[in-house]
């Protein structure tokens, strides 16, 4: 190999590792407290985004679907286009109440990200009496 082609090589190499930027968040979900019967959004969006997206609730995967099966008050939903996956909860109960965490699988050169938020339940009768 001539040591022209050696140096383009490297340089092409060199530029690449330097152009290849990690699928990241943009918008990480906050823990939300959310007053029972009313409805929660976690919100999750995702830069360079190459893996599948999928929400857990405490620690269970929920699924890449929009629909999530056994969660019929469960829907993830956004802009896929821009990586916007948000996870939106109705008629929120106590049952909610959970650690959640949007979770970004790997790719070819890209690795997992996952972040974390909570959602506290407020019990209704509870906050009408203290209000």
């Amino acid at each position: 190999m001539s040591a022209k082609l050696r140096i383009l090589v490297a340089l092409i190499s060199v530029l690449s590792v330097e152009c290849f930027q990690q699928q990241y968040f943009r918008v990480s979900p906050r823990s939300l407290r959310v007053l029972e019967g009313a409805e929660a959004v976690l919100e999750c969006a995702v830069a360079n985004l190459a893996g599948q997206v999928q929400w857990a609730k405490d620690g269970f995967a929920l699924g890449y679907s929009s629909v999530i099966p056994g969660y019929p008050r469960y829907t993830m939903f956004g802009d896929r286009r821009h990586g916007v996956y948000n996870l939106r909860i109705v008629n929120v109960t106590l049952e909610d109440d959970a650690e959640y965490q949007c979770q970004v699988g790997p790719a070819q050169m890209h690795k997992v990200i996952r972040a974390n938020a909570s959602i506290t339940v407020l019990c209704k009768y509870l906050y009408q009496i203290s209000n």
